[in-house]
């Protein structure tokens, strides 16, 4: 990879089951599991986007748990990988934040369950992403609860295609975020 590439996990604009919008809560293991991935694929920084002030409160508490002392001694590369972790309260301020870090809009790609008629593959993104002229920082955007709702889709500029396991398309496809994390950056940036 070239250009500077970043993870969001979106906690808002979500939909429930019954397809209502909603604010998912952040876990625990989506804060470090998806950091340590984001580390291993060499990504440039991590952030979890909720609205809520008490969601921001228990991360900022577990991150700064991860930057004392005890921490950084015990778990050190556990450390390294949530350090380039933040929390914002909206997409918008990320993405400005990285158009004001690289002076570039940023692309925006995400992922869907479903299959979408505009959906690129992995190994045709992994492409783009390998062109050594390209400078135009990367998002690659993640949902939770029951998927990302479909007012956020105007801020996409790429979609990636479903992940499917031997089943393909008509198989079971319900992956935990964690997992999915995992599986793509793998597709994108693995050996």
């Amino acid at each position: 990879m070239t250009a500077p590439v970043y993870v969001i996990l979106l906690h808002y604009p979500m939909v429930n089951r019954r397809g209502q919008p909603v604010t998912t809560a952040v876990t625990n293991l989506d804060i470090h599991d998806i950091a340590r991935s984001c580390r291993t694929y060499g990504i440039t920084g991590y952030y979890l986007v909720n609205p809520l002030k008490e969601q921001h409160d228990i991360v900022t508490r577990v991150l700064n748990h991860w930057k004392s002392d005890r921490a950084l001694e015990v778990h050190p590369k556990r450390a390294e990988a949530l350090s380039r972790t933040q929390i914002k309260a909206t997409f918008e301020e990320v993405f400005e934040e990285i158009r004001e870090t690289h002076g570039e809009d940023p692309e925006v790609v995400m992922p869907d369950a479903k299959p979408l008629p505009t959906a690129v593959s992995y190994t045709s993104y992994r492409e783009v992403l390998a062109d050594p002229k390209r400078t135009r920082p990367s998002v690659i955007v993640l949902g939770t609860g029951w998927g990302v709702s479909d007012t956020f889709y105007p801020a996409v500029d790429r979609f990636l295609a479903p992940i499917y396991g031997p089943e393909s398309a008509g198989g079971y496809n319900h992956l935990s975020v964690r997992a999915a994390a995992a599986i793509i950056l793998d597709r994108l940036f693995g050996c």
